[in-house]
């Protein structure tokens, strides 16, 4: 119902390219996305809807192999597996990236002059994370997790907030057997301990795309007063 091909970013000139899921390649090269000088993929875990075109994305960014280069940044689940949990990332494509580096929470490494913050997550794949990426602003992306008690501190310098805000304020039947996923009251608790200037919500089931995930984000400013939007398929966002 939407398109799942992930999140391009450019921050403190570097270009960075995070969760390609279903038709991430399609679509960066329909939006002119330039995947050939990514500097760092990044995957936030191992689930299809955020990481199924990582190897062909891996493809077109090595040019088939010919040309190894930058660095691919996921979670443990993702790069490695981690018990009945198997990788996504091939080992063949493994071996056309220049460098890899696996996160769990905590963890940090640097592209250049951003900086970049493996953040926890409560979720179905237990080694799932987020990201804080630290340049001239700090963008931040929950990832797939339900609200927690502490969730904010990992996010609480955040300037833009990246909120896969799945479900709306009252869920369905069908939408409350589907745990560690976060709605519209988990994102409000959030927003009451943290002020940011921009909060991004996407990544919505059909339930909320029913109501209108912009009557959402109209209700989240009037509870807090932070600017809210609803992301559309290929919208751009300038800070």
């Amino acid at each position: 119902m939407r398109a799942t091909g992930g999140i391009y970013i450019e921050i403190s000139g570097k270009r960075l390219y995070l969760d390609p899921g279903p038709g991430a390649l399609v679509h960066s090269r329909q939006n002119n996305i330039p995947i050939e000088t990514l500097d760092a993929i990044l995957l936030s875990h191992v689930h299809q809807d955020h990481a199924n075109d990582i190897n062909t994305m891996i493809d077109a960014w090595s040019e088939g192999g010919k040309n190894i280069k930058g660095t691919l940044i996921g979670s443990i689940s993702a790069i490695d597996g981690f018990e009945d949990i198997e990788k996504i990332v091939l080992d063949y494509h493994k071996n056309h990236v220049r460098q890899i580096i696996t996160m769990d929470d905590n963890d940090k490494t640097d592209i250049g002059p951003v900086h970049i913050t493996a953040t926890k997550t409560q979720h179905s794949d237990p080694k799932g994370i987020g990201f804080t990426i630290k340049g001239e602003k700090t963008v931040s992306y929950i990832g797939d997790s339900c609200y927690f008690e502490g969730l904010e501190d990992y996010h609480k310098d955040s300037d833009i907030l990246i909120v896969n805000n799945i479900f709306p304020k009252e869920r369905t039947d069908a939408d409350k057997r589907i745990n560690y996923h976060m709605d519209t009251y988990g994102t409000l608790k959030l927003l009451n301990k943290i002020n940011p200037e921009l909060v991004i919500l996407q990544h919505f089931a059909p339930t909320i795309l029913a109501i209108g995930p912009e009557t959402e984000a109209r209700w989240l400013e009037e509870q807090t007063g932070i600017k809210v939007r609803a992301a559309k398929d290929f919208e751009i966002f300038e800070f």
